[in-house]
């Protein structure tokens, strides 16, 4: 069996490319960046809600995980290979919550380091100012954490639909 680790990553990154490659042509042609949302304050905020948010999410999801654990532990007439089956998209669920917590956790963290280096002078004198890099980091930040958001969200509905399922099971079984 290979791994698909390696082809995950090269995707994650094209996506983040293609984003900021977006982003940056965005910013460059239209007035998107001069948006209220996209002032340093703001984005402090929406990122502060989103990393906020997405804890309590993770602690809510956290508690209903013993209860699925429990539901394909009882249903007996799921075969072993099943319940395991079960138990590794559990475990990939939450791996996928926690990734994505880490994604906007950095993303505070770039938005501090554009910060503290767009106000810092360029001391080799190179004339960058025409590419409008801390728009495209701001924007770019937006948007992949809003998909972080948006992923967090989906993993843990489909969570909460497993066991669903795993109840209807378990009830008419009984």
């Amino acid at each position: 069996m290979t791994s698909k680790k390696p082809i995950r990553y090269f995707l994650s990154i094209l996506i983040i490319l293609i984003i900021g490659l977006l982003s940056n042509y965005t910013v460059i042609n239209t007035d998107v960046s001069d948006f209220p949302i996209f002032s340093l304050i703001s984005l402090f905020t929406y990122f502060g809600v989103l990393i906020g948010f997405s804890i309590t999410i993770y602690t809510f999801g956290l508690s209903m995980c013993n209860d699925i654990k429990k539901n394909i532990q009882e249903i007996e007439s799921l075969s072993q290979s099943t319940k395991e089956i079960l138990f590794k998209k559990l475990i990939r669920g939450f791996k996928e919550i926690k990734q994505d917590i880490w994604l906007i956790f950095f993303a505070i963290i770039m938005i501090v380091i554009v910060a503290i280096l767009s106000e810092i002078e360029n001391p080799f004198g190179w004339e960058i100012e025409k590419f409008r890099l801390p728009e495209t980091v701001n924007l770019s930040l937006f948007i992949i954490s809003t998909i972080a958001m948006f992923d967090i969200m989906k993993t843990l509905f489909n969570l909460s639909e497993i066991n669903l399922e795993l109840l209807k099971i378990k009830k008419n079984h009984e």
